[in-house]
């Protein structure tokens, strides 16, 4: 099982309707099939005060990286393209993959 880790910063202008968005619309279309799994969404606690925005990090867990390249092909494109048009340069991202180890 792999983990898809994406960090997102979202400006102090949109950091509320982002993480809004992120929950009603992004997490719920984002696992509709099936593919992405348990989603798990995290305010990035560096230290600062907010005035810049606030980072987050969304994973979800996927069982294969050519079963990712599917959604988004088929999902991600879409949501990403929406998640602009709405948000523009106030949200910035990347993304990060994670391999599960075992630790029992």
């Amino acid at each position: 099982m792999l983990i898809i880790n994406t960090t997102y910063h979202a400006s102090a202008a949109v950091y509320d309707s982002f993480v809004e968005w992120l929950c009603c619309e992004y997490i719920p279309e984002a696992k509709r099939d099936g593919t992405l799994k348990w989603p798990r969404l995290a305010r990035v606690l560096d230290g600062s005060k907010g005035e810049d925005g606030y980072s987050y990090a969304l994973q979800f867990y996927v069982d294969s990286v050519n079963a990712f390249n599917t959604w988004y092909t088929r999902t991600g494109i879409g949501l990403h393209k929406e998640m602009n048009r709405r948000f523009g340069r106030d949200v910035v991202g990347f993304s990060t993959w994670m391999e599960e180890i075992d630790t029992e």
